[in-house]
């Protein structure tokens, strides 16, 4: 993997006045380091790493026993690229002050940055024993574990920074990066021990459905089945990619199966009354979808056909109030719209004119929102 660089990444813009000060050193600056100390801190902040370091390099002379000097220099020349100075300088300030807030974790950057991984995440630990909560320091140790193969390390590594930071872009693509290392990694072992598996094959039907290759999906998971028939998740699977290149006779073959095999599915009944709601057969859908509300199914998609259904029967007073909790409940657009003209031609036939005028407006509003760039027809 390539090195990560100090430029590209967080490092806490390597400035050293909120942390070199007061936290265990064993040594106290005498007024002349101090006096560097500040310069130095100063020249960080301005983005002079080379006069920063001059500047502590008299502290470090002045004051050979103070963590923070060395502390400082290491930072200046991390800054600077001067990776075997820096990691130096950094050892020895965590020799002379192990609680040093910061030091092991800047020199695990540094021992990364000279690709010594190992080392490095033995810095990144120390540290994090220190300061669990150090997002800073979990994203490098988590990019260190990522160079060094250890997908399931980094992984641990982010899911930790995630929870801390879960709004941190960076953080969710380098977490879902090691999650699919691991992923990857769990499947070719997988392979390995049993390359014709019904698990094997799931895996790869799982991969292609996700890849929007349906058809080949298709293939893998009836074979999962032939290994595997009593796996009521495996009819779920195998009838969601059937209903992807339109084969609903076969879908609800699947559907029926596995609601034979667990009566309470939910995800079941709502594709089959779905299906059913679709293709005309409106009495036998409504049943369906009933059962699954009764089963808990996601809400909107489950009420807006079950209130489709009601509607096709002509039972317009029950579909209104099906459709109207599935434009309460956070639908897809498609459900939106599609409710919004439901409910347009069930207030119409109730004789309810005033609703029907609202939906309509609202259906335009959905439109029109979702082709920004078509112009208003006259």
């Amino acid at each position: 993997m390539r090195r990560a660089s100090l430029r590209v990444l967080p490092v806490a813009a390597l400035t050293v006045a909120a942390s070199m000060f007061a936290h265990g050193q064993s040594a106290k600056p005498d007024e002349a380091s101090m006096h560097w100390l500040q310069l130095g801190s100063e020249a960080m902040h301005r983005g002079n790493a080379a006069e920063a370091a001059e500047d502590f390099k008299h502290v470090v002379e002045g004051q050979p026993q103070l963590a923070d000097g060395y502390f400082g220099m290491g930072l200046a020349l991390l800054r600077e690229g001067k990776l075997n100075d820096a990691e130096s300088a950094l050892e020895q300030a965590v020799k002379l002050n192990p609680d040093m807030r910061g030091a092991h974790m800047f020199l695990g950057i540094a021992q990364y940055q000279m690709n010594r991984p190992e080392e490095a995440a033995a810095s990144l630990e120390a540290e994090l024993s220190a300061q669990p909560d150090s997002v800073e320091t979990l994203n490098w140790l988590g990019l260190v574990y990522l160079s060094a193969g250890h997908a399931d390390k980094a992984a641990a590594a982010f899911d930790r920074a995630v929870a801390l930071t879960p709004n941190d872009a960076s953080l969710q693509y380098y977490r879902g990066k090691a999650h699919a290392l691991v992923a990857k990694d769990a499947y070719q072992q997988l392979y390995k021990i049993d390359p014709d598996s019904w698990l094997v094959h799931r895996a790869l039907g799982e991969s292609l459905a996700e890849s929007g290759q349906p058809d080949k999906a298709i293939g893998e998971f009836e074979e999962a089945v032939k290994k595997q028939p009593n796996n009521s998740d495996l009819y779920e699977e195998l009838g969601e990619s059937y209903q992807k290149v339109s084969r609903f006779d076969e879908a609800i073959k699947a559907y029926q199966q596995q609601v034979r095999l667990n009566p309470h599915s939910a995800i079941a009944l709502y594709n089959l009354g779905k299906i059913q709601v679709e293709r005309g057969d409106a009495a036998a859908g409504v049943a369906l979808l009933r059962q699954a509300i009764d089963a808990h199914v996601d809400a909107a998609p489950a009420y807006f056909y079950l209130g489709t259904g009601l509607a096709a029967l002509n039972k317009n007073e029950e579909a209104v109030t099906w459709l109207e909790k599935a434009m309460l409940s956070h639908p897809s657009q498609f459900i939106h719209e599609s409710g919004e003209y439901e409910l347009v031609r069930s207030y119409q036939k109730l004789g309810r004119k005033e609703d029907a005028q609202r939906a309509a407006e609202e259906l335009k509003r959905l439109k029109a929102a979702s082709s920004p760039g078509k112009a208003e027809q006259p």
